[in-house]
């Protein structure tokens, strides 16, 4: 395998009378650019052949020589698999300064074999500490509808062939979950159903929101507020809630009978339950009409597909909260004489944890789309970050480079927006990812360096 073709090398060997080669296929296709060292090949005599074809690694291939009087000889085999590896090398890392203005730029090098494209990101935070949060999905097909898991099963999927792990829990494991409350990242997908097959929005196991079974969430809270939002803010569990921006609102038990949180009465007060907010007015905010998308930074530089939503998250009311959030994408939308700002998927920060709602019913993505997009968000990792404010407008950049027969070797400069220099500290860290893909092993690869800079003042 070489960085601009792909070759399969073997031996002839006559063992009676001669022979004179006409033609080769592979798999019944004929091979036009091929070669030997002689194609006339007499009793007891070797020839070696080569023939240029682009082989997939792991798939098998039928080779049939035919001579000039058309005798013909088969052998099959396997192409190899050759483990995806990828490299790169950060040759500079640079913060300067421009008018008032940061700008950070880094400049790397990087070589990966059996890799088809590489996704290089720059991501810079205030601070950033690696945490190794194990990630727990509920996954129990007595409560869950086929399409939830489905999607459940793509999330899994996607991120196993990054090496990453996602661990089923069922029904009777929240209970313990629940008890202990672990530093988890949780993901939970929507909609469930009921003991009669019925198709549950806006739910959750009673384990999680209602384990004494009265229906009321704020008593077993000792913030008042829900025992999800007591595990966030004091055990810093990362919620991940998919297909529901309002998971609270109906409590599915384990006899498969489910009720409404009753003291959930108003239609959008999620942020009564899992948020620090306190207020009457709701974050959740939108329109019968699709909102008007506008992408972001952050939005390109992680590849986020474009989607149409009617409910998201307003930003103005999250402000107005003071709550610590990260938006993914901005959508503009008019409804009451009022223009709302809304932003979706986002992260709202809940003392030592969070939640990450990634959408409603999600139908713009498929269930891969939707994996990826989890996937992406959660390289990112926000939450184990301090993060610049409003940082999804200029915190990082994106580069892509494509493979050739396998082999990638690639140069190239990562750099930021402008980040306004008075809301940066005297610090920053700066965190490159290469993401790899190898089509042929249908597998990613995930290399990464964080460095630390001194911003100038």
């Amino acid at each position: 395998m070489k960085e601009n073709a792909r070759s399969i090398s073997f031996l002839i060997k006559v063992e009676r009378g001669t022979i004179e080669l006409k033609e080769l296929f592979i798999n019944d296709q004929t091979v036009y650019n091929w070669s030997v060292d002689k194609r006339v090949i007499r009793e007891g005599e070797t020839a070696n052949c080569t023939l240029n074809y682009r082989w997939r690694m792991g798939a098998k291939y039928v080779i049939k020589v035919v001579t000039t009087d058309d005798r013909v000889a088969e052998y099959e085999g396997k192409a190899p698999e050759i483990a995806p590896s990828i490299e790169f090398d950060v040759k500079k890392v640079e913060a300067t300064l421009h008018q008032g203005s940061l700008k950070v730029k880094a400049v790397y090098r990087l070589e990966g074999n059996g890799i088809d494209r590489v996704h290089m990101i720059l991501f810079t935070y205030s601070s950033f500490e690696r945490s190794r949060r194990p990630i727990l999905i509920f996954y129990d097909k007595n409560y869950m509808c086929d399409e939830s898991l489905k999607r459940a099963d793509a999330i899994i999927n996607y991120f196993s062939k990054c090496n990453v792990t996602i661990s089923k829990v069922d029904y009777e494991g929240l209970k313990d979950l629940s008890k202990n409350k672990p530093n988890v990242v949780l993901i939970l997908v929507n909609p469930l159903k009921d003991g009669h097959g019925r198709r549950l929005r806006n739910s959750l196991p009673a384990p999680l929101i209602d384990p004494n079974g009265d229906g009321y969430l704020r008593d077993d809270s000792k913030y008042g507020k829900s025992l999800l939002y007591d595990w966030m803010k004091d055990k810093g569990l990362i919620l991940v809630t998919v297909g529901t921006l309002q998971p609270h609102k109906r409590i599915l038990y384990q006899d498969g009978v489910f009720t409404r949180a009753k003291d959930s009465p108003k239609p959008f007060d999620v942020h009564l339950f899992l948020t620090d907010a306190t207020g009457e007015r709701g974050i959740i905010n939108g329109s019968f009409t699709p909102s008007q998308y506008t992408p972001i930074r952050i939005s390109g530089t992680l590849g986020l597909p474009y989607r149409e939503i009617q409910l998201g998250f307003d930003k103005n009311a999250i402000e107005n909260y003071g709550l610590h959030y990260y938006g993914y994408g901005d959508y503009k939308t008019f409804y009451n004489h009022i223009n709302l700002n809304l932003t979706l998927p986002v992260y709202i920060e809940v003392g030592e944890g969070g939640w990450l709602a990634m959408g409603d019913e999600e139908y713009w993505l498929s269930d891969e789309g939707l994996a990826r997009e989890l996937f992406l968000i959660w390289t990112q990792a926000v939450w184990n970050s301090k993060w610049i404010p409003y940082g999804w407008y200029w915190d990082s950049s994106c580069a892509f480079h494509e493979g050739h027969y396998g082999v990638l070797k690639a140069e190239g400069t990562l750099e930021t927006e402008l980040i306004p220099r008075n809301i940066v500290g005297d610090k920053i860290a700066v965190r490159i990812l290469a993401l790899a893909y190898s089509s042929e092993l249908d597998r990613n690869l995930i290399e990464e360096r964080i460095i630390e800079l001194r911003v100038p003042s």
